[in-house]
């Protein structure tokens, strides 16, 4: 789970899943109140996180599925992928550029 960085508080599961969920930038600490923002390795480990419900669309398509069907498959997949993404969440003080 993230810690913040200037007060050390661990965050819970349930505070993660809703600052990420916000989209926004920054994240306020729920203790002390400072902003934190997403680490570079965080984002680029949420954002592949985030592609595989996209991946596996070609899948559905390629074996012919009815969308009921592809929505049976994708739902679990997309839920497992919001309830994980908390977990690669790491905080740091800056604002870090993707490049």
């Amino acid at each position: 789970m993230p810690t913040c960085q200037n007060c050390r508080e661990k965050w819970s599961w349930l505070d993660s899943l809703k600052k990420i969920l916000t989209f926004r930038k920054s994240m306020k600490c729920n203790l002390c109140e400072e902003i934190q923002y997403q680490s570079k390795s965080s984002k680029n480990a949420t954002s592949l996180l985030a592609l595989f419900p996209i991946i596996t669309i070609p899948f559905t398509v390629m074996f012919n599925l009815s969308l009921t069907s592809m929505l049976i498959l994708e739902l679990p997949i997309i839920l497992l992928v919001l309830f994980t993404m908390p977990l690669f969440l790491i905080l740091s003080e800056k604002d870090e550029p993707l490049w």
